[in-house]
């Protein structure tokens, strides 16, 4: 027992007083950080200036740093008196703090209805448009998309709205306001913040009626070294679930089976122009699934470079990328983009900051002639795609399912042969920001110059072809038109 208790009346001599100063990774002092020592209830928080200081602690004990939205940190004392961390920000952490209005609030705070979706989770889903990667992960927000390369999607939160046009939504990037995110990179998204409600939506107006969501560009950091990043996929889009239509033997026999003599004669009328099956002598030799033959796989690849980094007053993130994407149906049907974005930030005084954030977007998009899907519905399968006997057809001796009586041509290919529809869009969005605190840490005003143009460039060309009746003439057809728009706005 005496030995016992004099191991511990040394203990208690080792006790020892420490202090430091707890800083982020850009050097700021972290006001509200907690030192703990470790498996003990006994702590501190630091004070506005992130300095603490710790009485009675063992000198071979731990000491255990934490702030919202970093890294933990365990130090060992090691009879040290004083120890000055740095703490890195925990980018698994950050869906802690979301953007609000012109600010940021906790969680916890919160009063409205808020959906974060950050970074990760953009990026698992590949698309063009990033709006595509909250289908499925956000509670009362409804996407449909409408599948052709390049074409944006429909997004209703919390059913449709009155305003305007019903699903238009309001998208806020880093300040600005936009009606279309079509052009923007789901790489350089850091977070996006759907606001569901009324509560949380109040400050953007009317224009929020149906929804807003806003999303924070990445940038770069002071006093970082710049920072090469690469990212990139290439993968094949294949269609899932297609309608299994009737093949030729199915075909045949629920036109037997209904009793109509016309049917009948048009069945007769393709064996005796395209022979019989040796299989089964009572089809005709042609057995075409029409969805098969117009569906093919699609390329889709994103790839992109960016460089961030920063200065003691200048932080900076630059970035290109490259996007293109091969729709489901076999024809000039395809998306492309290729964009350039810079984001610069720069202390000019004390007080007196600045910011640019500019993007350029140049995207081409063939549109693809959605008449074929319904064609392709309706096609008999004992209609082939070409037809040799066809020899008054021009320029492509395409099947015409005339030829056997039906009314209509049925056959889709020259609809998708010979229709080259373009769309090109090209974007310039700029924002010009100044901010300045008139009272430090408690009232700062900003004022910012948003620019968006956009030029948008359509054609459209129906080249001719013909059937082999004169009825079904399919006559030539260009047209073309460009309309460029501008719009400017100031924000304080």
């Amino acid at each position: 027992m005496s030995f016992l208790l004099f191991q511990g009346l040394l203990l208690a001599q080792n006790n020892i007083t420490i202090s430091g100063t707890v800083l982020d990774s850009q050097g700021q002092p972290l006001p509200g950080a907690s030192v703990v020592l470790q498996g003990t209830t006994t702590g501190i928080q630091t004070d506005f200036d992130g300095n603490y200081r710790l009485g009675n602690v063992p000198s071979n004990g731990t000491l255990v740093f934490s702030y919202v939205g970093f890294t933990t940190q365990n130090i060992p004392i090691t009879n040290r008196t004083t120890i000055d961390v740095t703490l890195q920000e925990d980018t698994q952490s950050l869906d802690e703090v979301v953007v609000v209005g012109y600010g940021t609030q906790k969680k916890a705070d919160l009063t409205g209805s808020i959906a974060t979706v950050d970074a990760e989770e953009i990026e698992k889903t590949p698309s063009a448009n990033p709006v595509q990667s909250l289908q499925g992960k956000v509670a009362g927000v409804q996407i449909v998309t409408p599948g052709s390369p390049g074409a944006s999607p429909t997004v209703r939160i919390r059913g449709l709205g009155t305003y305007s046009d019903a699903t238009s939504l309001l998208y806020v990037v880093d300040g600005m306001f936009y009606s279309n995110i079509d052009f923007l990179n789901p790489n350089d998204i850091k977070s996006m913040n759907v606001l569901k409600d009324a509560s949380s939506s109040a400050i953007y107006g009317v224009r929020a009626a149906n929804g807003v969501i806003i999303i924070e560009t990445k940038s770069g950091g002071k006093n970082r070294k710049p920072n090469i990043e690469y990212n990139g996929y290439t993968g094949v889009q294949r269609a899932q679930n297609v309608l299994q239509m009737a093949n030729a033997e199915q075909f045949v026999t629920m036109a037997v089976e209904s009793g109509s003599q016309a049917d009948v004669q048009f069945i007769l009328n393709a064996m005796q122009r395209f022979g019989r099956s040796r299989v089964n002598p009572n089809v005709p030799d042609v057995n075409t699934d029409w969805y098969d033959e117009i569906i093919r796989d699609g390329l889709i690849q994103n790839h992109s470079i960016s460089v961030t980094g920063g200065t003691e007053n200048v932080s900076y993130s630059l970035g290109t990328n490259y996007f293109s994407q091969e729709g489901l149906l076999d024809m000039k049907n395809e998306y492309e983009r290729f964009n350039i974005r810079s984001k610069l930030d720069v202390d000019i005084m004390d007080n007196l900051s600045m910011g640019v954030n500019t993007v350029f977007s140049n995207a081409t998009q063939q549109t693809p002639e959605n008449s074929a899907w319904f064609k392709a519905y309706f096609a008999v399968p004992i209609l082939p795609v070409f037809d040799d006997l066809n020899t008054e057809a021009t320029p492509t001796r395409y099947a015409n399912a005339q030829a056997l009586g039906y009314r209509g041509t049925q056959n889709p290919f020259p609809d998708m042969d010979y229709n080259d529809n373009r769309l090109k869009i090209r974007k310039l969005l700029a924002n010009i920001y100044l901010e300045t605190d008139l009272i430090k840490d408690k009232l700062t005003f900003k004022t910012a110059y948003n620019v968006d143009f956009s030029a948008l460039e359509e054609r459209y060309v129906n080249l001719p072809i013909i059937w082999a009746l004169v009825i079904n003439v399919y006559r030539p057809s260009i047209e073309g038109k460009t309309i460029s728009s501008i719009r400017f706005g100031t924000t304080f």
